[in-house]
């Protein structure tokens, strides 16, 4: 039998009821009487991302999928089902449909809760995150081939820069940080950043420090690229860093109570917080370069005006104050992100029904743009921001969040705190 890998962390042995099963076991024999086949099949993987078994029968499971960001994941088991003792400290899962070509979610384990009372008995909550997990723990070291913690504590370089489209730009950064050519310490086990595709407008990039998330969040929302790792093979040990672009799908994929695949909805409008941005460039006082960029159609919409300031003292002053000159030009880009950050938002939460002809993972995924007609006749044209999947023995759904780029369900505090990190943690780093 092979050794255990050091630090792994099993389950208590009363919840081993059988041993490590392999490929595709039949619970037919095995699963409780009060579980049954459900609509979705988790595989389980080791921490060397090795597939050890399969769970088809569970308590619940409940997916977040999330475009651009980390999504997750919690598996709900009676404490003595005979694959609990499949899950140890540094496995994770890969989520099936019947329909789908590639998993709909692969992620590692992160929580282990065991609950028993003497009325309902014991219960097992394993919980985690998908895969994108691994852009948001590490960071774009300015230059990745030296630890912090070697030389004399300095960089020869101020930033990591790099040039080219959006999605290759990407692809280094992963492959320089987390990849294969990162430091040994710093590789995340089994990426594969893959071949770079040309995919995106041609952008530059300096970074030091950022998240790789973050600086993947934004170049993919400008270049409308849809990135993710995943482990699309469950017989080999390999996640894939994939960059592709989003698809416009509003005339294939349409939600509306005639077509029968629309349960619920519910649309709304958000006014914008910033409508002008002050973007100040380098200089010292009254020889600082100061330029705003303003949003008038949102002003003469919402009858409001937001000024927020955005500090980019590393971009020397432009010489032309037109597109021809590159400082211009990125000036002008940042005062579009923060434009679009503060700009009005349109949030749909919508519950799909899946139909023969429209089922998502098959015909839609997250970053897709799908159109949802109202009640009143009203197309609704947005990217699919989120899914939300759940399978208990009472019911199964899909809700889907469809909207602007902050569209989401997560809490509106979380959202502020963690925009406020960003713009403190962007001024500590980089100065």
């Amino acid at each position: 039998m092979a050794a255990r890998p050091r630090g792994e962390r099993h389950l208590p042995h009363r919840h081993r009821r059988v041993g490590r099963v392999r490929g595709h076991p039949d619970l037919s024999a095995t699963t409780p009487r009060s579980l049954t086949l459900r609509r979705y099949r988790v595989d389980v993987r080791d921490a060397a991302l090795r597939r050890v078994g399969q769970i088809d029968s569970y308590t619940s499971l409940d997916v977040i999928v999330r475009h651009l960001d980390v999504g997750a994941w919690t598996l709900v088991l009676p404490a003595d089902h005979p694959h609990a003792g499949l899950f140890a400290s540094g496995h994770g899962v890969m989520i099936w449909s019947d329909d789908a070509p590639e998993p709909l979610f692969t992620g590692p384990l992160t929580s282990i809760r065991d609950d028993w009372s003497a009325t309902s008995g014991g219960t097992l909550t394993f919980s985690g995150v998908c895969d994108n997990t691994a852009l948001a723990a590490r960071l774009a070291f300015p230059d990745p081939a030296r630890a912090p913690d070697t030389g004399n504590g300095r960089y020869s370089v101020d930033y990591w820069t790099a040039a080219g489209p959006a999605g290759d730009i990407i692809n280094r950064l992963v492959a320089a940080n987390a990849g294969p050519a990162a430091l040994p310490g710093r590789r995340v086990l089994g990426l594969d950043p893959g071949l770079t595709t040309g995919l995106g407008d041609a952008t530059k990039v300096s970074l030091r420090f950022d998240t790789l998330l973050s600086a993947t969040q934004t170049l993919a929302t400008t270049a409308g690229l849809a990135v993710r790792i995943t482990q699309p093979d469950p017989t080999t040990p390999r996640l894939a860093l994939q960059i592709g672009t989003t698809r416009d799908l509003r005339g294939a994929v349409r939600f509306s109570t005639d077509l029968g695949n629309l349960g619920s909805y519910s649309y709304q409008l958000t006014a914008p917080r910033t409508t002008r941005a002050v973007v100040a460039a380098q200089g010292q006082g009254k020889d600082r370069f100061f330029w705003q960029w303003a949003a008038p159609d949102a002003e003469a919409e919402w009858a409001r005006v937001g000024e927020t300031f955005v500090d980019q003292r590393d971009t020397a002053i432009p010489g032309r104050l037109d597109d021809s000159d590159e400082q211009f030009r990125s000036l002008r880009t940042s005062a579009t992100n923060a434009l679009q950050q503060g700009g009005a938002q349109a949030e749909l939460s919508l519950a799909p029904v899946d139909t023969e002809q429209c089922q998502y993972g098959r015909d839609y995924r997250t970053g897709d743009t799908v159109t949802v007609t109202t009640t009143a006749g009203t197309d609704l044209v947005h990217p699919v921001r989120e899914v939300h999947l759940t399978d208990t023995a009472d019911a199964s759904s899909v809700q889907a969040t469809v909207g602007t780029e902050a569209a989401t369900q997560t809490p509106a505090l979380y959202t502020q705190v963690r925009r406020l990190w960003q713009a403190v943690h962007a001024l500590n780093t980089r100065y």
